[in-house]
């Protein structure tokens, strides 16, 4: 008797999760029908107690992605650099420009968390491939095929410093490029890392920058003297203490120049150009700060 009683009440328990699975899965069923928006908008009007689904976010493709600009008018040769602005970090809405270069041994992938955390002070940003690295090559225009066919050192140099050549046209193209994304009333400034310092002094001498950011900065006697032969422009020196050439160089450009703002860090160990970055937590978002304050 006691068995048969417990088996009736089993029975009992047992139907009824069966029809409160039932009832679940219709419930399921009724959600997952395809509903117009002024259906689901009134369902879940008269229904509070259910959760509408979240809006998916919306990004904008124009934000941030890779571009490719001649270097010349006259020459089919494009460059490449990454372009991004992030306007919901801007405080507002027409902000200045900075260009960020790589050194001589990289591309400009090296540079991503630089780029992004200037873009992230919403700046906007263009990251820029030199002529035969990253992915401003083509045939006849490329280091890594250089180094590839070079049968000695010699030649390796002199097919390199060819490529070199052409550098400063891509910069000041990718200045024009960035130009014409930023309002006429703001500035631009420019990052450089170790040979490409160079190459920022020469952009300086050809147009206006508000400031400029030389990491390592790896430069000629005759490149120091172009520099100092500038109107004093508002710099951020960053070197290496064990790395002689460099520290040498922002020391004697920092002593010299003259602007109320220009800065000197030195770090200790021999790290050069990106490699400084990624080694010093804080220092792409130190740099990002003073672009701003100078680009004010």
């Amino acid at each position: 008797m006691i068995v048969k009683s417990m088996q009736k009440k089993l029975m009992k328990i047992t139907a009824l999760c069966q029809v409160k699975h039932l009832a679940y899965l219709c419930l399921l069923s009724v959600y997952s029908i395809p509903m117009s928006v002024d259906a689901q908008n009134s369902f879940f009007k008269d229904n509070p107690q259910v959760k509408a689904p979240a809006k998916p976010t919306k990004i904008d493709p124009a934000l941030q992605y890779q571009v490719k600009f001649k270097a010349r008018p006259e020459h089919d040769f494009l460059l490449t650099a990454d372009y991004r602005f992030l306007p919901n970090k801007a405080s507002a809405k027409n902000m200045p420009g900075v260009i960020v270069l790589h050194d001589c041994q990289s591309d400009r992938t090296k540079y991503n968390n630089l780029s992004i955390s200037i873009a992230e002070q919403g700046l906007h940003t263009l990251s820029l491939d030199f002529r035969g690295y990253g992915s401003s090559v083509a045939q006849g225009y490329s280091a890594l095929a250089v180094k590839q066919n070079a049968t000695d050192f010699m030649s390796y140099q002199t097919e390199v410093a060819v490529l070199m050549s052409y550098w400063s046209d891509d910069l000041l193209a990718a200045y024009q490029y960035l130009r014409a994304k930023v309002d006429k009333n703001q500035g631009i400034s420019i990052v450089a890392s170790g040979c490409a310092s160079a190459y920022a002094v020469g952009l300086a001498e050809k147009v206006h920058l508000n400031s400029m950011v030389l990491i390592t900065p790896d430069m000629s006697y005759a490149d120091k003297e172009r520099y100092k032969n500038l109107v004093d422009i508002q710099s951020y020196f960053i070197s290496s203490a064990q790395d002689a050439m460099s520290y040498a160089t922002a020391q004697e450009l920092f002593t010299w120049n003259g602007a109320r703002h220009s800065k000197l860090q030195v770090y200790k160990g021999g790290r050069l150009n990106y490699q400084v970055i990624r080694g010093n937590k804080y220092l792409v978002n130190d740099i990002a700060q003073w672009l701003k304050f100078t680009l004010r």
